[in-house]
């Protein structure tokens, strides 16, 4: 679809061509328009010494602030000596490429951030129209605030449910899981003793029972927050998760991992994100990708650390996936730490995503 600038330009272009008055519809036009021409005796290249203003419209004159018989017959740097270059370089180019250049960017002299396009009218007749971006530049620097200010509190939300899961998981390894372990033991030491036989039986039942709930509170532990992720640190935590995903599933399972822990220390927050966004790659594998074998990779630096989940399973064009909500929030959260995600899929050759992000949260 042609833009206004595409149907200005044409206009002037046309009326020019058959001889029409420009000032018919150069009058009428809401948005700044300057037009300029080479001075007698110029040279090519054509420089900024070589064009002067040729006439303005009512626009450029309430918009710029300045009256049109002032500027008439003067060069852009005898008009905005103080400008940015670009405003002046885009008719410059016009005249020496003879076609369209456009340009945006603030100008101080107008207070207003401005779109520009200048274009050929003739040999030695330019024009260039500025319409007032200012709204629209400010509408997305609010949508890019509010978007950071998502991605913040979707990281901050996973930081503190993190503190959440650990509060939980503590209280029940230390209180749910000591009563158990000790109803157990009273369990195994009335089953020495000499009982009635349907009595033995029932203890016997409660064993097994209480056995069962043991182990069941352990790995509700482990998946609302594994110990062994604050005790011991992010490569451990990453095995054991893959050991109970996937062994369970009868997926095969590798780790490689590039630099010591004992090296290079991992802010405890990044090791956190990573380790939940890690278990929601391994819940998409499991769900979707058909895979029987998964490669966890982690790169540890001194800026920056890595993890990449790679399986050999269906994949996917990665060229035209539409992300779903893991794939977006893992994307957003990474954003908000420094971090990028990387898709690298094609169909039947598998899958493997890299997340990558500072190894330290700067405040």
């Amino acid at each position: 679809m042609a833009s206004l600038f595409d149907y200005l330009i044409i206009k002037i272009k046309i009326m020019n061509s058959q001889k029409f008055s420009y000032k018919v519809f150069f009058d009428k036009v809401f948005d700044p328009i300057a037009l300029y021409k080479l001075r007698e005796n110029y040279s090519r290249p054509v420089t900024s010494s070589d064009i002067i203003f040729f006439d303005v419209n009512p626009a450029y004159e309430r918009v710029m602030k300045l009256k049109r018989d002032d500027i008439i017959g003067k060069s852009f740097m005898d008009v905005w000596p103080m400008a940015e270059p670009r405003w002046g370089d885009i008719v410059v180019q016009c005249f020496n490429e003879l076609k369209s250049v456009r340009c945006e960017g603030e100008s101080r002299d107008v207070d207003s951030w401005l779109e520009a396009v200048a274009f050929p009218v003739s040999q030695d007749m330019a024009a260039a129209i500025f319409i007032d971006r200012t709204e629209w530049k400010n509408s997305h620097e609010d949508l890019r605030r509010s978007q950071q200010n998502l991605r913040e509190l979707a990281t901050k939300l996973t930081l503190s449910e993190e503190n959440t899961r650990r509060d939980i998981a503590q209280d029940l390894h230390d209180h749910l899981g000591y009563e158990l372990v000790s109803q157990l033991m009273t369990l195994r030491t009335l089953s020495e003793k000499n009982l009635p036989d349907d009595i033995s039986v029932m203890i016997s039942d409660l064993i097994k029972n209480t056995e069962k709930l043991i182990a069941s509170n352990r790995n509700l532990v482990f998946e609302l927050s594994p110990p062994v992720l604050r005790e011991v640190g992010l490569n451990p935590a990453l095995e054991a998760l893959a050991k109970n995903m996937l062994e369970p599933r009868n997926i095969d399972y590798e780790f490689i991992f590039n630099g010591s822990a004992d090296e290079i220390q991992i802010d405890d927050d990044i090791c956190v994100l990573l380790y939940r966004m890690t278990r929601e790659l391994l819940f998409n594998v499991i769900k979707h990708a058909h895979a029987t074998k998964v490669n966890i990779i982690v790169n540890r630096g001194v800026n920056k650390s890595m993890v990449a989940v790679e399986d050999n399973g269906c994949g996917f064009d990665a060229d035209k996936v539409t992300f779903g909500l893991g794939l977006f929030s893992i994307r957003e959260r990474l954003l908000t730490v420094g971090g990028e995600m990387k898709i690298v899929s094609a169909p039947a050759s598998g899958t493997m995503i890299i997340m990558t992000c500072p190894s330290q949260l700067v405040d």
